[in-house]
């Protein structure tokens, strides 16, 4: 899933959920803007990343788009497909060319049974030889029938089926949705792309800021002696007591490029150092510069 056209100014604020945090991605050119949230009426925002599985490498295929209306009462079973890959490389991922057939199946399926039985489409992981599909449905009680006569047309592939009554999507929000870590990583390729795209020179250095926030004041301190002899500038910090759990709001700057592996380093530092101090990564902020 590519971004559109838009930007100068590319920010991720931190938003709380009932449960813990997640990330949201808004960029904005004057008065326009545009999100990757889950209010699309498609409920479409894919996006990949890789982990490991079982202790072996894996992708993940997700629709982040759902973690904001799931669970749904009325879509209580997961059930997942299972092929056994045909052609895979040594790590357990397919070849191209069987890569471009299980693309076209994806697409297929997800329609076919979404028009059959009205199953949602999760998300999807590779690795080990195999490749899952997950959905999510009011009833399994058919969908066996629906899945065998799909597969008419892929004759090739000798299909498993899994399935569990899953009322809290744990399958999805503790499997397929990327950790907080994952999901920032999926965002700053998005907004690096974004910032491409409207002519930024990435080799440039660029004024960036970096948002963060801590449950108490003293692992704010201890963050902020730790960031002493680095890169980054401490420019302001506030409380802000409408965050309950982590009222405590520290930007810091870099002067620096804006390529993907530079801005992922700048990031993992500063998210695995709030993590020390009990504090969560909150996203980051640049301009497009062309000279």
């Amino acid at each position: 899933m590519r971004a559109k056209e838009f930007t100068t100014k590319a920010l991720i604020p931190l938003r709380f959920t009932k449960d813990n945090f997640s990330v949201k991605l808004c960029v904005s050119l004057c008065s326009l803007c545009l999100c990757f949230s889950p209010a699309s009426a498609q409920q479409q925002d894919w996006d990949f990343y890789f982990t490991n599985i079982d202790d072996k490498p894996a992708s993940v295929g997700v629709n982040l788009a759902l973690s904001d209306t799931a669970p749904l009462p009325d879509k209580a079973y997961c059930f997942w497909i299972i092929l056994p890959l045909q052609q895979s490389d040594s790590l357990g991922f397919p070849l191209e060319k069987e890569n471009e057939t299980l693309n076209i199946l994806e697409d297929e399926l997800e329609v076919f049974l979404q028009t059959k039985s009205q199953t949602i489409y999760a998300g999807r992981t590779t690795g080990k030889g195999e490749r899952y599909f997950y959905f999510y449905s009011k009833g399994i009680d058919s969908v066996d029938i629906f899945i065998e006569d799909f597969f008419k047309n892929y004759s090739q592939y000798k299909y498993k089926l899994g399935q569990r009554y899953d009322e809290n999507w744990t399958l999805y929000f503790e499997f397929l949705y990327p950790s907080p870590l994952d999901l920032q990583l999926i965002y700053n390729h998005r907004i690096v792309e974004a910032l491409a795209k409207n002519g930024d020179n990435r080799e440039l250095s660029h004024h960036i800021d970096h948002w963060l926030n801590f449950e108490k004041k003293k692992d704010f301190a201890d963050f902020i002696k730790a960031l002493e002899g680095g890169n980054f500038t401490v420019e302001k910090y506030e409380t802000d007591k409408a965050h309950k759990t982590h009222p405590y709001i520290l930007q810091v700057s870099e002067e620096n490029k804006t390529d993907l592996e530079t801005i992922d380093n700048s990031v993992l530092q500063l998210f695995e150092l709030a993590k020390k101090h009990n504090g969560i990564y909150g996203g980051w902020e640049t301009f497009v510069v062309t000279e």
